[in-house]
């Protein structure tokens, strides 16, 4: 049976940590906190993986180390960060209201012109530079009234999204020369804007929110960006069931309707995964596959005791996955767990298998926030890492044994 491995406890925030996210390039792990710093870790995979799907606890471990720490111009917490898909540039949501744009520059020598203050010049292949790099605020996205929650870049990082404590979802177009151009402003929530998420293939939007439902948005050819479906739990995780005509009314006494505080799509974008506050894991399917087919609720699992702040998707680690085999979901949340899934579709439905569940992942404190290592070389499939309320940032594997 598979078990989550402690491999690495980074240096921690002074305070809250409340977002990881792997870089999908290159061999970075970030985080951000209270403290409004960003921290950056390198590391080195082990050179020879294991052949199984799970290496054994015995293996030698990857290597993590502190890189940098970014101390941001944001005001307040920094509530979220995110990659863009080629891993140059990280997008950081904060409390402050504004979403801040960072790329890896060279700073500019004192002979250099007053109003540059920095050069982004890629690594050439093949070529050392033996310059420092730094990164820097290239831009700062304002326009949000209020905290921002959560930020994310599309799949093909064209678009940037962003919401916040305003009720609002704000989509903006990536131009050369780190600008931004706001494109479009959802208001259709009616209270706090929690969580973000882009289809893995297609411009689909999910958000999520303490009014209890999920969005799904696309851009329509013939307007702009609308809500096209409007999801609301309804499957109990009871024997208790409902059929889906049941009046509105009976279906609001008897089911709880949860603050909806996190969403993950699945890596083939077929099913959509949301965590609330009490505990349950749902799962979407998608019913065709237009821009704006629907989706439908097909799985509800109570998992955790009290709210599941944060849910991340992994691929297989399986080198010969099945066609069934949809990969692993990382849950975890105030309850202080991370739990481990491995979902697997059938002709009716999904089923949710846990692999793996570590109980105080960082001690009293509440888990924020988990990340799986996801990169273009497929390497490293298996590594989490955790945020925690207690500012620390953890990595883990899934190994064969403990």
């Amino acid at each position: 049976m598979p078990q989550l491995q402690l491999i690495a406890e980074l240096p921690s925030h002074s305070e809250p940590a409340w977002a990881v996210t792997f870089n999908p390039t290159r061999s970075l792990l970030a985080s951000c906190s209270t403290d409004r710093s960003i921290r950056l870790f390198s590391y080195i995979l082990p050179s020879s993986p294991s052949a199984d799907n799970f290496p054994s606890s015995s293996d030698p471990k990857p290597v993590f180390s502190l890189n940098k720490v970014v101390s941001t111009d944001h005001k307040r917490t920094v509530r979220s960060i995110a990659w863009s898909p080629d891993g140059r540039t990280l997008a950081s949501g904060s409390f402050d209201s504004t979403v801040g744009v960072w790329e890896e520059v060279i700073p500019s020598s004192d002979n250099e012109d007053e109003d540059q203050e920095g050069v982004y010049k890629p690594d050439v292949e093949g070529e050392d530079s033996k310059e420092e790099k730094e990164w820097e605020c290239v831009t700062t996205l304002e326009g949000h009234e209020s905290e921002c929650k959560s930020v994310a870049f599309s799949s093909d990082g064209a678009l940037l999204a962003s919401c916040s404590r305003d009720k609002s979802v704000w989509v903006w177009e990536v131009q050369p020369d780190a600008d931004f151009e706001c494109i479009a402003v959802m208001m259709e929530h009616s209270q706090d804007v929690k969580c973000i998420a882009w289809h893995p293939h297609e411009e689909i939007l999910a958000s999520a929110s303490y009014d209890s439902h999920i969005h799904l948005a696309f851009d329509d050819p013939d307007s702009d960006w609308m809500l096209f479906q409007k999801l609301h739990a309804k499957l109990p995780p009871t024997p208790l069931t409902l059929s889906h005509d049941s009046p509105a009314s009976l279906i609001n006494a008897l089911i709880p309707s949860p603050t909806v505080w996190s969403l993950a799509f699945s890596p083939d974008g077929g099913y959509l995964a949301s965590g609330g506050d009490l505990g349950g894991i749902r799962i979407w399917k998608r019913q065709g596959n237009q821009p704006d087919s629907t989706w439908t609720e097909v799985l509800h699992l109570a998992v955790h005791t009290r709210s599941i702040f944060s849910l991340a998707w992994s691929p297989s680690p399986s080198p010969s996955p099945e066609p069934t085999d949809l990969g692993l979901l990382a849950s975890a949340g105030g309850d202080g767990k991370i739990v481990v899934f491995q979902l697997t579709s059938f002709e009716s439905g999904v089923s949710m298998k846990p692999l793996a569940a570590i109980k105080d992942a960082h001690g009293v404190s509440d888990v924020n926030s988990v990340g799986w290592c996801i990169r273009e070389d497929k390497k490293g499939l298996g590594i989490l890492s955790s945020a925690g309320d207690d500012g620390s940032v953890k990595v883990w594997r899934l190994v064969s044994d403990v």
